[in-house]
């Protein structure tokens, strides 16, 4: 659960964080999507920082859908509980295969301490798949390029629709949005709002891919605080970037060039908060089926404490 901050961060914060830990640097021009990024070669997985822009459901039954795409499999499963203190899970998560190239995922943690948290994360999730849906249904081909279009699109109308929702009904709503687009098994682009994650594993190595727009992240990249801190940091709730607090919401936008094998996990805080990287990593790797590592890992955080609602979603190729 998720805490707004009481202010829209301004354009000297931006200024002041953009190039801390933001995929853009203001003073960089914005790398094309065909170029590689230089690593070293045991740094793990490529992942091209690809966009940022300042444009902008129900909880799904645990059921597991599979479809053959160029002759990989593609598993998806999800789950989500309450934890042990809250009596109302305000998170929300779907995922849907649209056509053999063509798969969605996404988790939504309403913002507690906001009213209403749990109808701004179902109402998100439910915009962002109609909206995809719909463009999905109409477009006659895609690419990286028009796929980002898709998120960006896609991603505007969840805000709108949780910002005229809250204001209609007079309430402070807000959500997270973490979302996986999974095209023709080959590529996934990451999209999130907010401090619910997506991490990668492969080859035995798990990694967090998106970036959390929380004031304590903010404080680890700009070396306030150490990273060891940030898990039981008393304002590691706060976030600085949610779906549903401000006209025009910033989302990161990452791309991927997917292996075999490879298998991708968005989860709420509720999650991450309770279970190092190292005990997600071993829940995944003894339970290849994503159903079974998705419910392991719900287990796991509540036997931490669940202090928070637990929101998993799996996807597998």
């Amino acid at each position: 659960m998720a805490l707004a901050l009481d202010r829209r961060v301004t354009d000297d914060d931006r200024c002041l964080l953009r190039g801390v830990v933001c995929p853009v640097d203001p003073g960089v021009p914005e790398q094309p999507m065909s170029g590689k990024r230089k690593r070293d070669p045991d740094s793990g997985p490529e992942v091209h920082d690809t966009d940022r822009t300042e444009q902008a459901g129900e909880v799904s039954e645990e059921t597991e859908v599979a479809t053959i795409i160029d002759e990989r499999e593609l598993n998806m499963a999800g789950g989500s509980d309450p934890g042990q203190v809250r009596e109302l899970n305000e998170d929300s998560w779907r995922h849907e295969v649209f056509a053999e190239d063509f798969a969605l995922a996404a988790v939504a943690d309403g913002m507690g301490g906001h009213d209403r948290g749990e109808v701004a994360s179902s109402l998100a999730i439910e915009t962002l798949f109609l909206e995809a849906r719909q463009r999905h249904g109409k477009a006659k081909g895609f690419n990286v390029q028009n796929l980002k279009r898709l998120l960006r699109s896609s991603f505007s109308l969840a805000n709108r629709s949780v910002l005229e929702c809250g204001r209609e009904n007079e309430s402070n709503m807000g959500t997270t949005l973490t979302t996986t687009l999974v095209y023709r098994m080959t590529e996934a682009l990451l999209a999130n709002v907010g401090d619910t994650r997506a991490y990668l594993l492969r080859d035995g190595a798990l990694e967090q891919i998106t970036r959390d727009h929380s004031l304590v992240a903010y404080l680890v990249q700009m070396g306030e605080i150490p990273r060891e801190q940030a898990r039981t940091h008393p304002s590691g709730n706060i976030l600085v970037r949610s779906v549903g607090s401000t006209d025009d919401v910033d989302i990161d936008i990452f791309h991927i060039t997917l292996n075999p094998g490879d298998r991708i996990l968005l989860a709420t805080d509720g999650l991450w908060s309770e279970l190092p990287d190292e005990e997600i990593l071993t829940l995944m790797e003894t339970n290849p089926d994503p159903q079974e590592a998705c419910q392991a890992m719900i287990d796991a955080a509540n036997a931490e404490g669940g202090k928070d609602n637990i929101t998993c979603v799996l996807v597998s190729v």
